[in-house]
C-alpha cells in the first residue's frame, strides 16, 4: 500500500488506538511513509484549508488560472486560495490535475463565453487553485450579483463519510460566525460535491505582506492587533475554537487602511470537543500551535491566544517565535522554550508591548490573558493613548507572566554557576581580571617612579686622586 492507499483506509477507523495500531503496521516501521502519511490526516484535518498546500514537496507553486474572455472575472486572485509553502505533503502533481478535472466534470454547462461552466447559480469563471483534497474556484453569483469564491472538496475525500461530515459539520459551524474582521461564508452545500462559498477578497495574506516588508510599524502592529483579536472574539463568541491562527490565515483586504481578516477555520472545532487526541493525529502548523495544542490536550480558546501571541512576535520582529529544523524540533520548542527576546531584535520596541505577547506566549494557559475580547480592547486603549501622548501610559505594571520570569532567573542563575565553575576550574573570573590588572598597574607606577628618582638623583663619583666630581 502507497501512502494515499494508507490514509484512505485509515479514515474510516475512528477509534484513535486502533488507527495507530493500523499505521504502525501499514507503515512497517518506515518513518518517510509514516511522516507522510500524518501529512496527509493533517491536510485532510484542514478540509477547508485543503489548497495550503502545495502540489509538490518543497515548492512554492502558483495556482494554475484559467482566465476567460470576461473582463468581470479579472479581479485579483484571492491569497488565501494560494499554494501555500508552510505545510507540506507527498501528493504529485498528476493527484491536483486529476481532482481538478473531476471537479470540473460535475459543473453544467453554460452559454457564457469564457466561462468554465455552472454550479448551480454560480458561474464559474476562473479555477483558482487545486491540490489533492479540492479545489477552489472563482465565480459568480447570478442571484446576488457578487464574486464569490467556492471551496469543493475532492471527489474521492467525498466518498467517505467521515471527511465529507466533519467537512460540512466544521463549514456550517463557520458560516455561523458574521463579523468584518472574519471571512464570511455564504452558503455549504452537499450536491453534487460538499462546497462552500465565501467572500471574495481582493490583497494579499499578512505572511506575503511580512515577507514583502519585514517587521511593521508600531502603528500597523497594533491596529492589526485590535482586528486580529476582533476576529477571534467573534469566533470564540460562537464556542468555536480556530486552532491554526497564522499569517498565511490572515488576510490583507485592500483598501486605504488593510483590514485583517481571519479565514480557513477549516481545523476550527467547538469548545467542548477539541481534546485533539480523539483523532489520534496532532492537527496544525506546529510554528504556530499552543503547548496543549502541541502535546495533544484538551483545548480552550486560550489556545488561540498563544497562536496569536507568535502571530504578534513575528508582526514586530519579521520572524517566528519558535524556528527549527524539524517538526519535532519545532514542538519541542514550542512546549519547552522561551522565544528569543524581542528587544535583541528590535531594541526600539516598548516594554509594555514586550510584555503583552510575552504574556500571551505564556506555557501555562492560566498565565495567559483569558480572552480575545479583553486583548481588542487593550489594544484599542493602547492606540488611543498613542495618537492623544505618543506613548502608552495606562499598562507600566504589565508584567511578563511567572513562567517567563522564571526562564529569565533561570538563565541568571545559570550564568552564575557558570562564573563560580570558572573560578573553581582555575579559569579567572572578571574580579580576579579586574584585581590582578590594578596589581599590575600599581606596580608599573612603581617602577616608573623608582627609575625617575635614579636618573635625577646626583651622582658622586670618588677618583683615585681625591677629587670630587658631580655629575647631574
Amino acid at each position: 500500500m502507497n501512502e494515499r492507499e494508507i490514509f484512505l483506509a485509515a479514515l474510516n477507523i475512528t477509534d484513535p488506538a486502533a488507527r495507530r495500531e493500523f499505521l504502525e503496521t501499514a507503515c512497517q516501521g518506515n518513518a518517510p511513509m509514516r511522516e507522510s502519511v500524518e501529512a496527509l490526516f493533517a491536510s485532510h484535518e484542514a478540509a477547508s484549508n485543503f489548497l495550503q498546500t502545495p502540489l509538490v514537496p518543497g515548492t512554492d507553486a502558483a495556482p494554475v488560472m484559467f482566465t476567460s474572455a470576461d473582463p468581470a472575472s479579472s479581479a485579483p486572485i484571492d491569497p488565501a486560495l494560494r499554494l501555500s509553502p508552510d505545510m507540506s505533503c507527498s501528493n504529485d502533481l498528476d493527484d491536483g490535475q486529476e481532482n481538478a478535472a473531476s471537479v470540473l466534470s460535475f459543473l453544467s454547462p453554460s452559454t457564457r463565453p469564457g466561462s468554465l461552466g455552472q454550479l448551480a447559480h454560480y458561474e464559474i469563471l476562473e479555477l483558482l487553485g487545486k491540490g489533492a483534497f479540492g479545489t477552489v474556484l472563482k465565480g459568480f453569483d447570478e442571484k446576488l450579483h457578487r464574486m464569490v469564491a467556492i471551496k469543493i472538496m475532492s471527489t474521492e475525500l467525498a466518498l467517505t463519510s467521515p471527511a465529507r461530515k466533519r467537512f460540512l459539520r466544521e463549514a456550517r459551524s463557520a458560516a455561523a460566525i458574521r463579523h468584518e474582521h472574519v471571512v464570511a461564508i455564504y452558503a455549504v452545500e452537499e450536491k453534487p460535491l460538499p462546497y462552500l462559498v465565501m467572500e471574495y477578497i481582493p490583497g494579499q495574506t499578512l505572511q506575503q505582506l511580512l515577507d514583502a516588508t519585514g517587521p511593521l510599524e508600531l502603528a500597523m502592529a497594533l491596529k492589526l492587533g485590535q482586528q486580529i483579536a476582533e476576529g477571534l472574539a467573534a469566533a470564540h463568541s460562537q464556542g468555536l475554537i480556530h486552532r491554526d491562527i497564522k499569517p498565511a490565515n490572515i488576510l490583507m483586504e485592500d483598501g486605504v487602511q488593510p483590514k485583517a481578516k481571519l479565514t480557513d477555520f477549516g481545523l476550527a472545532r467547538a469548545a467542548d470537543d477539541a481534546t485533539l487526541t480523539q483523532s489520534g493525529i496532532i492537527t496544525g502548523t506546529p510554528m504556530y500551535m499552543s503547548p496543549e495544542q502541541a502535546a495533544g490536550s484538551s483545548l480552550d480558546q486560550r489556545s488561540d491566544l498563544f497562536s496569536f501571541g507568535s502571530v504578534l512576535y513575528q508582526i514586530v520582529t519579521g520572524r517566528p517565535p519558535f524556528r527549527a529544523a524539524t517538526t519535532l524540533a519545532v514542538l519541542k520548542r514550542v512546549t519547552e522554550d522561551t522565544p528569543r527576546p524581542i528587544q535583541e531584535l528590535i531594541t526600539e520596541t516598548p516594554d509594555w508591548l514586550v510584555a503583552i505577547i510575552s504574556k500571551l506566549l505564556a506555557k501555562n494557559p492560566g498565565e495567559r490573558f483569558q480572552s480575545a475580547r479583553e486583548l481588542a480592547e487593550l489594544f484599542a486603549k493602547c492606540q488611543d493613548e498613542l495618537r492623544l501622548h505618543g506613548k502608552v501610559t495606562s499598562i507600566p505594571g504589565l508584567k511578563p507572566p511567572a513562567s517567563v520570569r522564571s526562564a529569565a532567573k533561570g538563565a541568571d542563575a545559570r550564568t552564575d554557576q557558570a562564573a563560580v565553575n570558572a573560578a573553581r576550574s582555575g579559569v579567572p573570573g572578571k574580579r580576579v581580571v579586574i584585581r590582578a590588572s590594578v596589581a599590575v598597574l600599581v606596580l608599573l607606577v612603581a617602577l616608573a617612579i623608582f627609575w625617575l628618582q635614579y636618573e635625577i638623583k646626583p651622582r658622586i663619583d670618588i677618583s683615585s686622586d681625591s677629587k670630587v666630581t658631580v655629575s647631574e
